[in-house]
């Protein structure tokens, strides 16, 4: 059964008003209360000058309304407040503390009742900060307007929610994260919050899923909003679930450049060198028309395939091909060097700027083992950030049209997902 703790200050209206003998804000709500539901507890706080009228309230609430004197707690605020007792700052403490207290008497059902009417306006104010900060769900924040003030339509007591305040801060804190790609991040916050959002929860898993390139469980999560999330979410997944190389490549690409925006140099560069890796793989398979893999279960008919092909020219180019470290190639299996010199032999002098950002990226493989392997850092990461982001578009948009370069698919599923967080912004203008 619900039950409600009221929770209040004690002001010089209480229990009622000496100069117009109208009872005061906290007997009016408590009456209000009663009526809806039993009234479990109540603590009252006051200040050492206003001991007696908490005494009184007491008295009132006992013989008026049946409530047990043992159910109606009296607590001296600390002798700060009573000094200063419209100091925001020890008001929210005392107001905090009264909170703890209530807790060890409110059941799961129970309600706390939080009295915004009575006391020093920074008591009252007290309420409303706490309502916008705290955890608790079943706490409702009350008005008691004035009786020789209330107008036709109006109610005497009303509850107010402060929560728009809270929740458009975990709004701004969301989309933060989203533009760090911290889809994570975004979703454990958005589970912590006061903001109810289905639509954008499975958005931001869908986000989390498919940076994790885990396509499958990206489609997952957003499958049971088929009819209300955008197609175009469904359309992108189902590129990628299909292993579809152009998709896979984009998806990559805009992942790098976003590590690489946030200041994840490290895990940009690894990436960076994976989809470098892929790419000319692609290019050889594509392009030359060569298909050979890296893959050492395929070395054999790989190998097969490059000293044939071309007649043989082919296999002598790579045999006195010279690396720009000086080294020769190995040409006991197909490898990433290999991959570079099929496509610098087909290539020759035609389209030297693909092969030239091909040799961009290349530059900074080194960096990316040491990273790997020697647990190093980077340095001047802001020329390897433009050098190897400015190659990798160069590569794609012999790959990819223009236009699904200019648009990136985590910005616009950010947008997308922010869209579906309700705002509370028109209340803060």
């Amino acid at each position: 059964m619900d039950c409600s703790i009221l929770i209040s200050f004690v002001g010089h209206q209480d229990p009622y008003s000496e100069k117009t003998n109208q009872e005061g804000s906290i007997v009016s709500l408590a009456k209000f209360l009663v009526e809806k539901q039993p009234l479990k507890w109540v603590l009252l706080l006051y200040t050492e000058d206003f001991q007696q009228r908490a005494i009184d309230t007491k008295d009132w609430l006992h013989s008026e309304l049946q409530i047990s004197e043992e159910a109606i707690h009296l607590e001296a605020v600390s002798s700060d407040l009573s000094a200063d007792p419209i100091n925001p700052v020890l008001v929210v403490q005392e107001a905090k503390r009264a909170l703890h207290l209530a807790k060890y008497y409110q059941d799961s059902t129970d309600w706390l009742e939080l009295n915004g009417s009575s006391g020093t306006p920074a008591m009252k104010a007290a309420w409303g900060i706490l309502q916008a900060i705290a955890t608790q769900r079943r706490l409702r924040l009350w008005q008691v307007r004035n009786p020789q003030e209330v107008r036709a339509g109006q109610a005497r007591v009303f509850a107010v929610d402060l929560n728009v305040f809270r929740q458009e801060l975990d709004r701004q804190g969301i989309q933060q994260q989203l533009d760090s790609y911290d889809y994570q991040g975004a979703e454990i916050s958005l589970k912590n919050s006061s903001i109810e959002a289905p639509l954008a929860l499975a958005l931001i898993r869908y986000g989390k899923y498919r940076l994790a390139r885990n396509y499958h469980q990206a489609f997952a999560a957003i499958n049971p909003y088929k009819t209300e999330i955008e197609k175009l979410w469904f359309q992108e997944i189902a590129q990628l679930r299909q292993n579809n190389r152009p998709a896979l490549f984009r998806d990559t690409y805009f992942q790098v450049a976003g590590l690489f925006k946030v200041g994840r140099y490290a895990e940009g560069l690894i990436l960076a060198a994976s989809l470098y890796e892929n790419l000319l793989q692609y290019f050889v398979q594509i392009k030359v028309d060569l298909d050979i893999t890296t893959d050492q279960k395929d070395r054999d008919r790989s190998l097969k395939l490059l000293q044939s092909h071309d007649k043989g020219q082919l296999w002598q180019y790579l045999r006195t091909y010279q690396q720009w470290s000086g080294d020769r190639l190995s040409l006991d299996s197909v490898h990433r060097q290999v991959l570079a010199a099929v496509l610098d032999y087909h290539y020759h002098s035609q389209n030297t700027a693909l092969v030239s950002a091909f040799q961009q990226i290349e530059a900074y493989y080194q960096q990316r083992n040491d990273v790997i392997h020697q647990l190093a850092g980077l340095a001047n990461v802001e020329d390897m950030q433009k050098d190897v982001v400015n190659a990798l578009k160069k590569i794609l948009s012999q790959v990819l049209p223009q236009e699904q370069l200019s648009l990136n698919p985590f910005k616009g599923l950010n947008y997308s997902i922010v869209r579906y967080l309700p705002s509370s912004i028109d209340v803060l203008k």
